[in-house]
């Protein structure tokens, strides 16, 4: 009797980045709130043009940054959270016996 392996599918669409316009959601949702904010209230309502072009110029830089920051890693800024989060745990140093490193948190 012949053994056949189970082959079980996964999706492209279950494990593909969620991107606006080639940027992280969140951070493009962000950085849309933060151009709204700029231009709507402190800019057309009030008729302050050099608000409108500075939200304008915000737009297109930042969605420039974030799209080249997806290209090089579409969840980067998750792994900015959890790499600042374990700062302390994990000092950045090879030296095994270096004295002047800050001590980790052990269980015990």
């Amino acid at each position: 009797m012949e053994e056949h392996l189970r082959i079980i599918p996964i999706h492209r669409s279950l494990v593909r980045p969620q991107l606006i316009m080639g940027c992280e959601r969140f951070l493009f949702l962000m950085l849309c709130m933060v151009v709204t904010l700029l231009a709507g209230p402190g800019g057309l309502m009030t008729r302050n043009y050099a608000n409108i072009f500075m939200a304008g110029a915000l737009f297109f830089a930042g969605r420039a940054m974030l799209t080249n920051m997806a290209k090089t890693d579409a969840q980067m800024s998750d792994v900015f959270k959890r790499s600042a989060q374990y700062r302390n745990e994990y000092p950045a140093s090879g030296t095994a016996g270096y004295r002047n490193l800050p001590k980790a948190r052990r269980w015990r």
